[in-house]
This record gives C-alpha cells, sequence and structure tokens, in this order.
C-alpha cells in the first residue's frame, strides 16, 4: 500500500515538498503568462498548501481504491481535487473576502471556484502523482536518517506556522488600508496614498482578482463616501452652455493644442455611448476641469489627461486587427492604446498618464495614483451612464411616439399594407 511506513516527520516533510512543487507550477504558468516573475500563492513563502492538503488525499484514497480499475480511480481523484479546490475557494471568500482564482470566464465552471478544464487537469497529475512522482519522493525521504526528518518537521512546522500568521495579519492590514483610504482620499496627500499603494504590491502580483475585491467586497458605507461627496460637487459644476461660459476662456487654453489637433478631431468619426467620442472626452474634461479647480487640485492636468482618457480611433463595438484583436477585451486594453496615442502626439506629464492609463479602475487592476485620476475616473463613469441614460429615454420616448401615430393614424397601417400588395 503506498500510504503504509509513513510516520509523522515523514508526513510533515511530504506535505512541505507538494505544497513546493505547486508553488512551482503555479509560479511558472502565472509569470510566464503574465511576463514578470509572480509569486504565487497565499503564503510569503514558496509554499501552496493546497496542493499538499490535495496530495495527502490522493495518498489516502490510492491505499483504499488501488485494486479499483483505472477509470474509476481517475473519476474519484478528479472529483476529490475539484471539491478540495472548490471548499478552499469558498472558505477564503467567506473567512478572508477575498478570491485567490476565478474561473468564471471559463466554460462549465461552477461559482467561478472549479472549473472542468482544471479539473481535467487535476485528474492528469493526479495520475502523474501516484504513478512516478509520489513513489520516487516517497523512498528519498524514507532514506533519509530519522533524527534528520524529525529537526527538519519542527523547522518547517516553525515555520508555516509564522509564515501563515503573517499572512493573515498582511491581509487584515491590507483590508484596513483599503478602507482607511477610501473613507480619506482626499485628506490624504499623494505621498501618503502612494505609500498605501506600494504596500499592495505583493498583494497585487499574488492575487489576479484583487480588484474584484476592492470593487466589490469593501464595506459598501465606507466606499460610498468619497462617491457621495464628489456627486455633492455635481451642482456646482454646471455642464451646459450656460455654465460653462466664466471658464471657457481658460478651459480652451488649457487643451488649446489638443482639442484642433488633426488626430484628436478624428475623435469625431467615431461613435461612443450617446455621441461621438470626441464629444465624450470634451465632456469629461470640462467637468474634470471644474471638479479639480473647485477641490484645489491640478486641474490643468486633469483637463488634459481627460481629453485623452479615449483617444482610440476604432468602434469599441465592433474591432478587430490592426486596431484591436477582435479576442481581445476593448475596456481593459484600450486604456493602453489611448497612452500610446497620446505621447505619439503630445509630451505628458505624470498626472496625466496616470488618467488616461488608470481611467477604467477598478477594471483595470492598479489603482489611481493621483487625486486627479480618481476624479477623471468618476467623471468618466458619471457621465458615460449619464449618457446611456439619455439614450434609453430617448429611444423609449421614440418608440413610444410611434406607437401614438399609428394610434391615431388607423389608416396609415391599412396604407402601408396595400402598398407592400401592390408592390408584390
Amino acid at each position: 500500500m503506498i500510504f503504509d511506513n509513513i510516520n509523522i516527520s515523514q508526513a510533515i516533510v511530504l506535505f512541505a515538498i507538494y505544497s513546493f512543487m505547486g508553488w512551482i507550477i503555479e509560479a511558472v504558468y502565472r509569470s510566464i503568462s503574465e511576463r514578470q516573475f509572480i509569486n504565487a500563492g497565499f503564503l510569503y513563502g514558496p509554499f501552496i498548501p493546497i496542493y499538499g492538503f490535495g496530495a495527502a488525499f490522493i495518498i489516502s484514497l490510492e491505499s483504499l481504491i488501488h485494486p479499483w480499475p483505472l477509470p474509476i480511480e481517475l473519476i474519484i481523484y478528479g472529483l476529490v481535487l475539484t471539491l478540495t479546490e472548490y471548499f478552499t475557494g469558498l472558505i477564503f471568500e467567506k473567512v478572508f473576502k477575498l478570491k485567490l482564482w476565478d474561473y468564471s470566464d471559463s466554460r462549465f465552471n461552477i461559482h467561478g471556484r472549479v472549473c472542468l478544464l482544471f479539473s481535467l487537469f487535476w485528474t492528469i497529475m493526479a495520475l502523474a502523482f501516484v504513478t512516478l512522482i509520489h513513489p520516487a519522493v516517497l523512498r528519498h525521504v524514507q532514506s533519509q536518517d530519522g533524527s534528520f526528518l524529525r529537526v527538519v518537521s519542527i523547522v518547517l512546522l516553525i515555520y508555516g506556522t509564522t509564515d501563515l500568521v503573517f499572512s493573515i495579519t498582511t491581509i487584515t492590514a491590507f483590508r484596513r488600508k483599503i478602507a482607511y483610504l477610501y473613507s480619506e482620499y482626499f485628506n490624504l496627500s499623494d505621498a501618503e496614498i502612494e505609500k498605501i499603494f506600494s504596500s499592495f504590491q505583493r498583494l497585487r502580483s499574488a492575487y489576479p482578482n484583487l480588484r474584484r475585491y476592492i470593487d466589490n467586497n469593501i464595506d459598501m458605507k465606507i466606499k460610498s463616501r468619497i462617491s457621495t461627496f464628489l456627486k455633492s460637487i455635481l451642482s456646482k459644476i454646471s455642464l451646459n452652455m450656460e455654465g460653462r461660459k466664466p471658464f471657457e476662456h481658460e478651459f480652451y487654453d488649457i487643451i488649446n493644442d489638443i482639442y484642433e489637433h488633426d488626430e484628436v478631431l478624428k475623435l469625431k468619426e467615431h461613435y461612443h455611448h450617446n455621441s461621438s467620442i470626441y464629444e465624450h472626452v470634451m465632456d469629461v474634461s470640462y467637468f474634470s476641469y471644474r471638479a479639480c479647480k473647485f477641490l484645489k487640485l491640478d486641474y490643468q492636468s486633469a483637463a488634459r489627461g481627460a481629453l485623452l482618457h479615449d483617444f482610440f480611433l476604432y468602434d469599441w463595438r465592433n474591432h478587430d486587427v490592426p486596431d484591436l484583436p477582435e479576442e481581445k477585451f476593448h475596456g481593459i486594453e484600450h486604456p493602453k492604446i489611448a497612452l500610446v496615442n497620446a505621447e505619439k502626439h503630445f509630451t505628458l506629464n505624470d498626472i496625466e498618464k496616470d488618467i488616461v492609463i488608470k481611467h477604467m479602475w477598478p477594471l483595470t487592476l492598479v489603482p489611481p495614483k493621483y487625486k486627479e485620476s480618481f476624479i477623471v475616473s468618476f467623471a468618466d463613469k458619471y457621465l458615460a451612464s449619464k449618457e446611456f441614460v439619455t439614450k434609453f429615454k430617448r429611444n423609449k420616448n421614440s418608440q413610444h411616439a410611434k406607437k401614438q401615430h399609428k394610434a391615431h393614424h388607423p389608416l396609415k397601417k391599412h396604407e402601408d399594407r396595400h402598398t407592400h400588395h401592390d408592390r408584390e
């Protein structure tokens, strides 16, 4: 039996080895996918315990079902590993409000915690594990001196417990800092905001779904404070032409080299929400300019960055090469395209660059670095929503008018049918 003659010290060492192997698999996969080194997993050290637990389950099962037919064994391995992955994800979501992985975009997934493709992958790995990996590793571990293994197992236990406590403390601190950032955003200096963002570096790289956590799981009362504050100044920022007159001269002086540029004028040819891209970015630029001026922020950079935030020259609803490959998601990709186009024709400062690349936050992973960037992000979403509602009401009113017209002109319907009959 494959589980026979394994003592506690050997079990701890085996658990550590398989957790380390899991970390290698995840780190290599994530690093290749994201083209940079990623220290994957919840712990700071090079261990992912879910792989250790998965290995323990497979070893235990192998000792029970070894005489069974191979297809039955594979089905059981797949089910057990899938359940392990599902409940590990569920526990983290319930306890830490953090989603370590998300398969929502994959077909045949359950709550985004497991999916058919990876379940098949775990099944194949389980087969390789019981037939090739574990027998070789077990022989090597059992060949070591017992006293040596006891010392190593104690060191591993102390290290693992310390790392676990430290990682949990870090997650708790992260939640506290996010809450503080949301509630005190406009009372903090740029240096303080940057310091908080810098402390997220490890979490940002380790957890690809961090943006969803920030957006969905922070206390809504805290999250709504900043939006409430911004909405409170809307009455002071009129977007109609009468409201613009006292500010128009300064506003157009600030954006003079941009809004009449030949490449920027091409934005008039592309539809966006309920208007052209050009009209949309002009409104976002003016709103951001007025808001930042009211808040005594860098309104010049806000106006210029906002004007360039959607500097892409293609139909976002139907795109393909050379602008943006069809399989790419416009919402995530277009800030990078806009920044490339902007830097091709204009000189941008750090705030303007941050505005362009971060305006889709939290859809894009890294949060805005400057308050001006947050204002533009808010203005973009607020005005886009307003444009959508305006379009919806206009379409609804148009449909209602057509119904009213038909109701008051019953002969019109008959004439239309008669005309169609004559044509036939």
